[in-house]
């Protein structure tokens, strides 16, 4: 049965119920949904490694700043089954916020800010350009050599402000790209935990090298055992050599 839905035309998602995806409903209707999103979602395995590093990573009453909601999936997994946890999210693609929300309001989730912002290290009173694409998973902050179809301008919001104010505890980023720019020279001392998928295509070896840096100066190192790809978990060793 499972086999015979997956190679259902893709045309057809719009007659099928949400699916679940370990535990939440996901509306797969819409231009946000390619073939191999709603596969993904289907087999369970969408966004896996942030997913169990998160899910590794986190305590119940934690407070997790998101940079790069997506579709909610990630955070949302998380403010489901943990309720005391909060959750300041950041999602700079305007035609994901409807999305988002719906998510959010089929599976009882309120412990999520949504804002439509990008987070940047200066004031945050300005507004910058947003490169939107065919496919939202590749829409980013970064210029693209192909498929770009619209640019849009997105507030700022300053992360050294947010950091200061939210006090997380948990961090997770994709913002495809953008972190080459976010992170070096960042104060991230107040972390315990930091979940980042890496773009290395997008900003190069002496961009990886900055944010490693910038996470060790805060005690924050890699736990190889959550790692997958281009997602790195990171997690603080308490006397670690910085």
């Amino acid at each position: 049965m499972k086999r015979a839905l997956a190679n259902l035309s893709f045309g057809l998602r719009k007659v099928l119920p949400p699916l679940d995806f370990r535990g939440v409903k996901v509306r797969m209707t819409g231009d946000h949904v390619s073939r191999g999103v709603w596969k993904r979602v289907f087999r369970g395995d969408y966004e896996q490694p942030e997913v169990e590093a998160l899910l590794a990573l986190l305590r119940p009453d934690d407070r997790v700043l998101e940079m790069g909601t997506g579709m909610g999936l990630v955070s949302g997994q998380a403010a489901k089954r943990y309720p005391g946890l909060k959750v300041e999210s950041y999602e700079a693609n305007p035609r994901m916020i409807p999305v988002i929300r719906e998510f959010h309001q089929m599976n009882s989730i309120r412990n999520v800010t949504l804002n439509n912002a990008v987070l940047v290290d200066g004031d945050g009173t300005g507004s910058r350009p947003f490169y939107l694409h065919g496919s939202f998973a590749q829409s980013s902050l970064v210029p693209m050599a192909s498929g770009q179809q619209e640019t849009v301008m997105i507030p700022e919001h300053s992360i050294k402000r947010v950091l200061s104010e939210f006090r997380p505890h948990v961090l997770l980023c994709d913002i495809e790209g953008g972190e080459a720019e976010l992170f070096p020279g960042l104060d991230l001392s107040g972390l315990r935990a930091a979940i980042i998928e890496l773009h290395p295509n997008v900003i190069g070896r002496q961009a990886e090298a900055s944010i490693y840096t910038a996470l060790a100066a805060a005690g924050l190192f890699p736990r190889i055992e959550l790692c997958s790809g281009t997602v790195v978990a990171f997690e603080a060793v308490e006397g670690a050599v910085r």
